[in-house]
């Protein structure tokens, strides 16, 4: 015979199966650094032109790993399919965009760089190479990782803001805050709570 006070109490376990609760204490404060990354065209192939979203931040020659999350190239917006007027445009490159699997993403922000206090879970660009400008704001979520038993989500998070970008020198240097602790969307400073 089924209980009808039973159900109220099985719906509320099952809706807190994968919520935050279940998520490990940060184990690390979210920081702030600010990169430089050359285009992954037309410059030395001893620059780094890829950025690696982990416990330790790091830029990266993607001639040495495939292990990173985006990269930054300069080219003609028909090359990157994102126009066809010929302009030479800035570009931030999630791997699926470089043949990759389409892990983790980018999404451009409407939003002052200072005001993003939480990186969303859905509405990354994931395939497709994104067109940046100088004071543009972004977020970025790493490849997904299963934090917890029951909770898979990016690995670390991070948001964005493009403070200069040079198309003499092909470079681009970026201020980028980074949560790495998995699971969590917190992009404020200190140890997250969510």
């Amino acid at each position: 015979m089924r209980h009808p006070l039973l159900w109220p109490v099985l719906l509320a376990a099952l809706a807190a199966c994968g919520t935050d609760a279940q998520l490990p204490p940060a184990g690390q404060p979210v920081t702030q650094e600010q990169i430089t990354l050359y285009a992954l065209t037309n410059t030395d192939v001893r620059t780094p032109s890829a950025f690696v979203l982990s416990s330790v931040p790091v830029v990266a020659r993607t001639d040495e790993t495939s292990d990173f999350d985006f990269a930054f190239d300069i080219g003609v917006d028909s090359a990157f399919g994102i126009g066809t007027t010929g302009d030479t445009v800035a570009v931030l490159m999630p791997r699926g965009a470089l043949g990759f699997a389409a892990d983790g993403g980018l999404q451009l922000s409407t939003l002052v760089y200072d005001s993003i206090k939480a990186a969303p879970l859905n509405g990354y660009e994931r395939e497709h190479p994104l067109a940046v400008r100088q004071g543009q704001s972004l977020i970025a979520a790493g490849r997904l990782l299963q934090c917890t038993y029951q909770i898979v989500r990016p690995r670390a998070m991070a948001k964005l803001h493009v403070d200069s970008l040079d198309f003499a020198e092909r470079k681009a240097i970026i201020t980028v805050v980074i949560d790495p602790n998995c699971g969590y969307l917190s992009l404020q400073p200190g140890f997250p709570s969510y």
